[in-house]
Parts: structure tokens; sequence; C-alpha cells
């Protein structure tokens, strides 16, 4: 009695879990790993989109061999709209595109000039394909171009790209991912904020700075160059590591550099009356890592009088020359105060919240650094 029972549970069962019922095969998906807007403006079209396939014959398995050509194949197509060019991709290949893998995007200096990027990127935040994690990058180059450059460390341009970031804790010259939940926010509270910049170097990709986006048209208003990236960092507490470097020129001894080891940026808004200012404190610990001067005696009391004080002289520096971008040359808070107004004097910030820019332009910014010289490499081992 028993068995008849349990066969009709089991033939049930297998009514139930009906397994991988709905799966695709890798070899019939057409696998996104990058995508690149650019800007076309023909009678035809207006855009050009180019994805970026991956090729599963091509991969090389673990057992070695297989690898007939590249792993990953780009297709650019032209139209109107986004979703327009991602429909015509049937009319060239039997896989229809899945972003679900998609590691990055590139978007051209050229089509963010013509075309707001709240606008650019509409379709992809509605997608359910696409990821909120997805980095997204900026170009003055041709973004089919950059695509194709062919990578030195991984399989795809794409991973390549979205690796490029990785090293925050190695150079002040490298901004951290702007992804696109990030960038939503961004536009959300309708906020100016910058792009990582990526180009082509010596048949390489590289970081080349940021593009900063005006949250007057959405539009892109100038470049923040590598050296301004690090002020950047500075001013929004994303220091994670790098090198500040003395040189001859900015010291009475030799060229000396001292790597960071820790670093802390408070911003605190100041109102007396209706007259606001910023006091920006930076506070770091730093080791010395090179030192050209090979008879400097670091067992001597105040041996690191100097290099604190040139140090913080060039920090200071850094910081200034980027605020002055942002308030004179610009007129655009990428700096990202107004989140510190908001939050420590939310009465003026009701108040003068629609005029920002033009409030914050004036805004009087005091900035104080201060380091800490924590060791100086093996000689610190008694």
């Amino acid at each position: 009695m028993k068995r008849p029972i349990l066969l009709i549970l089991l033939s049930s069962l297998l009514l139930i879990l009906s397994a991988c019922w709905d799966s695709d095969e890798i070899e019939d998906l057409g696998i996104i790993m990058a995508i690149g807007l650019d800007y076309v403006d023909e009678q035809s079209a207006r855009y050009s989109m180019t994805n970026q396939y991956v090729v599963p014959n091509n991969i090389p398995s673990t057992q070695g061999g297989g690898n007939q050509g590249s792993p990953f194949q780009n297709l650019t197509l032209d139209g109107n709209n986004f979703f327009e060019i991602i429909r015509k991709n049937s009319l060239e290949s039997d896989r229809p595109p899945n972003y679900t893998h998609l590691k990055s995007m590139v978007v051209s200096e050229k089509l963010i000039e013509h075309e707001p990027i709240n606008k650019i990127i509409s379709f992809f935040l509605r997608d359910h394909e696409f990821r909120r994690t997805v980095p997204v990058f900026i170009t003055k180059e041709n973004v089919a171009t950059i695509l194709s450059v062919k990578p030195t460390k991984e399989m795809f341009p794409a991973v390549q790209i979205k690796e490029l970031t990785q090293n925050i804790d190695r150079s002040l010259n490298v901004q951290d991912n702007l992804n696109f939940g990030d960038l939503s926010k961004h536009l959300s509270d309708r906020s100016s904020f910058v792009i990582p910049e990526i180009s082509i170097n010596q048949d390489r990709i590289h970081l080349a700075g940021a593009g900063i986006i005006s949250n007057k048209d959405n539009k892109i208003a100038g470049w923040l160059t590598p050296e301004e990236v690090g002020g950047l960092k500075w001013i929004k507490d994303t220091v994670r590591g790098g090198l500040v470097t003395i040189d001859p020129e900015q010291s009475s001894e030799d060229q000396i550099v001292l790597e960071i080891n820790k670093s802390q940026t408070k911003i605190e808004p100041v109102l007396k009356g209706d007259q606001l200012s910023i006091i920006l404190s930076v506070n770091a610990s730093l080791r010395l890592g090179e030192d050209w001067n090979i008879e400097r005696n670091v067992f001597k009391p105040g041996w690191d009088k100097e290099l604190k004080k040139n140090g913080e002289e060039i920090v200071k520096e850094s910081i200034e020359n980027v605020v002055s971008l942002a308030q004179e040359e610009f007129g655009l808070d990428f700096l990202e105060f107004s989140t510190w107004v908001r939050i420590k004097q939310p009465e003026y910030w009701k108040k003068h919240e629609k005029e920002w820019n033009s409030e914050f332009s004036k805004v009087p910014v005091i900035v104080n650094v201060d380091f800490t010289l924590t060791g100086y490499g093996t000689q610190d081992i008694n």
C-alpha cells in the first residue's frame, strides 16, 4: 500500500520540479560585456551603439587549446534611439543581446555635448537587464575605437575598463567608479558630478581624468586632469592611498615622496548671520617612502618638520586649485558641498537651494591640512 503512494508522490514531484526547463545554452545567448554610446548626426540616424559580444567558442578552456580567435566581437549599429538600435541587432544576429553580465558602459563626449545624460540613460535605467552596479565612463575618443583596443591584462576590453579604477589605494589620480545607481542619484538630486574619463595611450586604454556634468542642463561642462582628480579626492574624502611628491623646487632639499597611509576630510559649513563659509580640514598620516637626501638623519628630533610643512602646502594648493575651478571657472558644485550645507545648515539650504550654483561661487572656503609622519620605511626597525 505504501509503495503505490510513494510512486504517486514521486510522479507529482516530477511535474513540480521541472529543473531547467527554461534554460538557454551559452552558445545561444548574445552575452554583452560592454556597451558604447556615441553621436552620429546623419540624416538616417542620430546615435550609434556598440555592443561587445562574447564569442564562447573562442574562450580558452582550462584544458588548453580551442582558442581560434578573439573572445569578443563588437557590433556597432545606428538609430534614432537606443531601444530601436537594440532591436536592429536581430537583423544581423540570431542571438538577442543579453545585458545581465554587462561590465562597463562608455559614453562619448560628443553625445553628452548634444544630449543631456538623463535622457541618454533613460532606457538603460528602466530595463530590468541593466544592473545599477555597472560603472559608467566618458571618453573624448570614438567609442567603437575604445572598445576595440586589445586588452593587455584581461580577456575583454569591457573588464579591463572596469578594472582601471580598482587601484584607488595606489594613486591619487585614480577616481572611484561611478555606477548607474550613483549616476541616477545625482540626477535625482539635481547635483553636478564627475564621470571617470578613459582614453587611448600608446594603443592601451588608460584613465585620463574626469568629465564634469552640469546640473544646469545635464551636459558636459568641462574636464579635470588626473592631478585635479587628486585634489577632488582630498575634498570628497575618497583618498585611500597614493603619494605626495615634494619636488626640489618646492623644497630646500632633493626630491622626496611621501606615501599616504590614511586620510580623513571634514567639511563644516559655518553660518554667521546670512554669510556662509566652509571650513575644509584634512588630517592624514603618511610615511617617508622615497628620499633622495641619503644623508638625512631620521633619528634626529624634528627631522620631519620641513617635510610635513612642504607636504601640507602641496595638498592645500591642490585642493584650493580644484575649489577655484569649481567656483570661478565652472560655477558648479561638483565638490558636493551642497550635501553638507543641506545636512548641517538646513534653514540656509531651504532659502538658497534654487540659486545654489551662484551662492556656491561666492562662499569662502578655508582649507586646513595637517600631516603626521608615522614612519620612514625599513629604517624605523631598530
